[in-house]
């Protein structure tokens, strides 16, 4: 009897263990050891630690845990190898993750849409990206910033396909969730493709929240060129060439992605991203700062964590940083010249001369640090000066335009009207278009001192390029150079500050005031 009640018990035992035996789930997809020897040592043993984990799970020689820390395991898995361009890995984590835990796979939908965006899988990442909006609204989610990212991926990828309602309808609701600049110009880029001038509008908001953005000078360049409009898609081909910012979206998800590369080359990179790609100065601070606890002997990042502290106005900080920079290497230019901005910021252009000088004498060749100082130079009434430092910048780079541009108001400032007009020439047979270069050619053509070098023909040519109020002051020019001196004081009158209106009324030539006043 106490035999047979023993196997009652055994068989019992035996049962209630299959009952609570956990298996992966059919559908689940195995991953392997990338290869990994291009990747630095320390990204190498992360990866590594990960896959060798899922892998012993997929081979039964390690405990199988519960389901949803198995889709946890392989999502972070996942965003591990995502961040290091695994991407093949990862999509299949990510699904893994999907599959072991729907209920909280809105993280994992909306990456595994990224890495299909990534493999060009357009179709398959509109599918996830609809999911990770459908989740986010069955969880209660409240991270409008991931909201609207899911929004405006979903509406590129559309725009991807030339599927452009779909696309419309997907910007719209990102622009109800905040009214960005990326929202806008993602209506713009729609209504491009077949309206172009339905394309301005939402171009130029986007401009109005994200003032000088290269991305929207470039998409409102393409609209006019589409329009006909030759001299607006001039303006904003040049204000595109200019020193501008992308478009930024905030994306906490991805961040959290890049946030699992911390080797120094890696938080440099992302800290030069934020920096010189979007204007994002806190994260460059952050990043930078992560950086130098690693390498704190490194002067590109105590120079690039000053810089991005100055473009934030903390003077005293970014002073301190480009101290550093100088106590590692003396000779650094950059270092010297961002302390001379500092120096002129407070007012102390002797100082500020003082460091660019050594800046040039530190790096000669280099003609962004020549021309700032040859603008201090300017500022301190030194044209003369500052004119042989333009002129060298131009012997070795003759469409620099913007050394060209200082060099022509420094000449016609210092009175050296011939020499002004063979760079007017030269400039604007380059660039026939700039507003600043056709203003100096106005003064310089029409107001020479000596009458045999005007050439009023030209400065009217030049003046009907104009727009207000560059264009009232030009007209001052030209009337004067005729010696309309009345005319001139009727047209200086209109403006509401005027530097010429008392030499007209005594008869006398206008002085140049710089494009920037206006």
């Amino acid at each position: 009897m106490r035999l047979i009640f023993f196997f009652i018990l055994l068989i019992a035992s035996l049962t209630g263990c299959n009952q609570g035996t956990i298996e992966i789930p059919a559908g689940v997809r195995p991953i392997t050891q990338p290869e990994l020897s291009k990747l630095d040592p320390e990204a190498q043993g992360k990866i590594k630690f990960a896959c060798t984990s899922l892998i012993q799970i997929q081979s039964g020689t390690q405990e199988l845990p519960e389901l949803r820390k198995l889709a946890a395991q392989y999502g972070q898995a996942g965003m591990l190898l995502h961040a290091y361009g695994i991407i093949d890995q990862s999509t299949i984590c990510y699904q893994n993750a999907i599959l072991l835990d729907p209920n909280e796979s809105l993280r994992w939908h909306y990456l595994l849409a990224h890495t299909l965006r990534e493999a060009n899988q357009m179709s398959e990442a509109i599918e996830h990206f609809n999911e990770a909006e459908k989740t986010y609204t069955k969880l209660g989610n409240q991270q409008p910033a991931l909201l609207q990212a899911i929004y405006y991926y979903l509406g590129d990828t559309h725009l991807s396909l030339q599927q452009l309602d779909q696309a419309e309808s997907a910007f719209r609701k990102a622009l109800e969730v905040d009214e960005s600049a990326i929202a806008h110009w993602g209506i713009g880029k729609v209504k491009l493709a077949n309206s172009p001038a339905d394309a301005i509008a939402p171009f130029q908001s986007a401009l109005k929240l994200a003032p000088g953005t290269r991305t929207v000078h470039y998409s409102l360049m393409m609209a006019y060129n589409k329009l006909g409009n030759r001299r607006q898609a001039q303006f904003h081909q040049q204000e595109f060439h200019k020193v501008g910012f992308e478009l930024f979206l905030s994306d906490p998800i991805l961040d959290s992605v890049e946030d699992l590369k911390t080797t120094t080359a890696a938080l440099r990179s992302r800290g030069d991203t934020a920096l010189f790609t979007y204007g994002d100065f806190p994260t460059a601070i952050r990043h930078y700062t992560s950086a130098l606890e690693k390498s704190p002997k490194d002067t590109s990042l105590h120079l690039n964590l000053g810089l991005a502290k100055l473009r934030m106005n903390r003077l005293e900080e970014a002073s301190e940083h480009f101290h550093d920079t100088l106590d590692i290497n003396p000779m650094s230019s950059r270092a010297l010249t961002n302390l001379g901005l500092i120096a002129a910021a407070r007012n102390d252009l002797a100082q500020a001369l003082s460091l660019l000088q050594n800046a040039v004498a530190a790096e000669p060749s280099n003609h962004e640090i020549r021309q700032q100082l040859a603008r201090f130079l300017v500022s301190d009434g030194q044209s003369a000066e500052a004119i042989q430092h333009l002129q060298k910048i131009i012997e070795r780079s003759p469409a620099n335009q913007p050394a060209l541009t200082m060099l022509i108001f420094c000449l016609l400032a210092n009175d050296q009207f011939a020499e002004s007009q063979v760079h007017l020439d030269t400039a604007l047979a380059i660039f026939p278009s700039d507003q600043e270069l056709a203003f100096y050619g106005v003064f310089g053509f029409a107001t020479a001192k000596e009458e045999s070098h005007r050439d009023i023909t030209r400065a009217k040519q030049l003046f009907t390029q104009l727009d207000r109020p560059q264009r009232t002051v030009a007209e001052g020019f030209l009337f004067a150079g005729q010696g309309l001196f009345e005319e001139a004081v009727k047209t200086e009158s209109q403006l509401d500050e005027s530097e010429n209106l008392q030499r007209y009324e005594k008869q006398q030539l206008p002085v140049l005031m710089h494009y920037s006043e206006f």
